[in-house]
């Protein structure tokens, strides 16, 4: 284990005395700006500034309740968003010594009244509510004591932090790929009445909108859910449909759990992907990579989500709640691209 730098450290690195490292650390003495962004460089580059930051954060958010339906947590592999997300904030949550209690309401939602009974019994300072965005929570949730972050989802009352990959953008930049590589009839395949996954149809319609190309008939596939078997299962139904050459050479998915399920709609169907369509994802999880072939896709950075969002929640102990506006952090994502997209090989 690497040891833990301390200020003596610091100040050997950036050849001053330790009490001006101090100074500048503390904002306790004017120091030249030379000396102290000299000090603040080896600070950060030790990880000193990190660590002192999650130590001094342990009085303050001592206990996080972390919220999520059974839905998020499947005893198989297929919710790898969920997984991901989770593994991310409980390692941060380690790494800052906060104490996390899950609590799971079985089903696909989060219980209200379950949840505020969660509160009242073990008293967090602070909860991570995963991927649930409905009003009836945020109602139940938002006037209480502990400061209440949402993961991957968003508060259009603005009444509580929500961190989130900023949807709306990155799927217009997703479907703005796809232009660029030659694509003009994209077909976009989506789930859910969540307010994510509408923001991401809305920036695919956006990247239309703004290209001046016209949207392809019936460019909007819906399908039941994102777990990928079922999603499989209504594509084929769909290519059933569907004349050869298809109506559509690259279908943007609105979740690589989706995508993976186009994928093996597509493969049970004789269709090849590049060379007949593309395929695009949007998540970036690990099992996309080992797809045939393997699905590009948009990065969306989970293990930030979980450290802006405790951020968040830190941030809300320091001052009253009526003294302090909610805030909406939308973290930026980029394309990779891997083997599922290529050129169309027609018009």
């Amino acid at each position: 284990m690497a040891k833990t730098p301390t200020i003596r450290d610091i100040a050997t690195q950036a050849e001053v005395a330790p009490s001006t490292v101090s100074h500048v650390l503390n904002g306790t003495a004017p120091i030249s700006v030379d000396v102290s962004e000299r000090i603040l460089s080896v600070a950060r580059e030790t990880g000193y500034l990190a660590k002192r930051r999650r130590k001094a954060a342990v009085a303050l958010l001592p206990t996080v309740l972390l919220s999520a339906s059974e839905a998020n947590f499947p005893k198989s592999d297929r919710n790898y968003v969920s997984w991901t997300m989770l593994n991310a904030f409980r390692q941060e949550c380690r790494a800052r010594s906060i104490r996390l209690i899950p609590h799971i309401d079985k089903g696909d939602k989060i219980i209200p009244e379950s949840l505020v009974a969660a509160i009242e019994k073990h008293r967090p300072k602070g909860v991570a509510i995963m991927q649930a965005d409905n009003s009836e929570l945020i109602d139940a949730v938002h006037d209480l004591d502990p400061s209440v972050v949402i993961l991957s989802g968003q508060d259009p009352s603005m009444r509580v932090d929500t961190v989130s990959p900023g949807n709306r953008f990155a799927a217009q930049m997703a479907t703005d790929y796809l232009f660029r590589i030659g694509h003009r009839r994209i077909a976009h395949v989506t789930y859910g009445t969540r307010l994510i996954g509408q923001h991401r149809k809305f920036g695919f319609i956006d990247a239309y909108r703004e290209s001046g190309y016209r949207m392809p008939p019936g460019a909007i596939i819906e399908v039941e859910t994102f777990q990928s078997d079922v999603v499989a299962q209504n594509m084929l139904n769909w290519l059933a449909t569907q004349p050869r050459p298809l109506p559509f050479t690259a279908f943007f998915c609105s979740a690589d759990n989706v995508a993976i399920g186009v994928l093996d709609a597509l493969r049970q169907a004789g269709i090849s992907v590049p060379g007949d369509v593309s395929v695009l994802g949007f998540d970036n999880v690990e099992i996309g990579k080992k797809q045939a072939p393997p699905l590009s896709t948009v990065h969306v950075p989970m293990e930030e989500i979980g450290q802006v969002a405790l951020n968040l929640l830190e941030e809300a102990r320091t001052l009253p709640k009526n003294e302090r506006s909610a805030r909406r952090v939308e973290l930026g994502c980029r394309i990779v691209v891997r083997g599922s997209t290529a050129g169309p090989s027609r018009p």
